[in-house]
């Protein structure tokens, strides 16, 4: 599935808006279309973080296809970190 996703961020005072097509998993789509979209949003929003320097960001708003808001569902997604210690 095709989307186009809309990010406006504040990067330290600087207001800046993207969009850009992305595919998304049929499977993972057809489950649960907010979220699969916002992991997507997710990995591009850290994308551009790194391309910003790792500034300080606010996410302020993202849209998948104009219309579908998934700010806060984007916000609540955190990184997997695998803990492979052996303690």
């Amino acid at each position: 599935m095709k989307v186009i996703i809309q990010t406006i961020l504040n990067v330290e005072g600087n207001r800046g808006f993207r969009n850009g097509e992305f595919h998304v998993r049929d499977s993972e789509f057809k489950k649960d279309p907010d979220f699969a979209v916002a992991v997507v949003a997710y990995e591009w929003i850290q994308q551009q973080w790194r391309e910003t320097g790792c500034r300080d960001f606010v996410i302020e708003k993202v849209t998948w296809n104009e219309e579908n808001d998934i700010t806060e569902d984007v916000k609540q997604i955190r990184p997997v970190v695998k803990d492979d210690l052996p303690f």
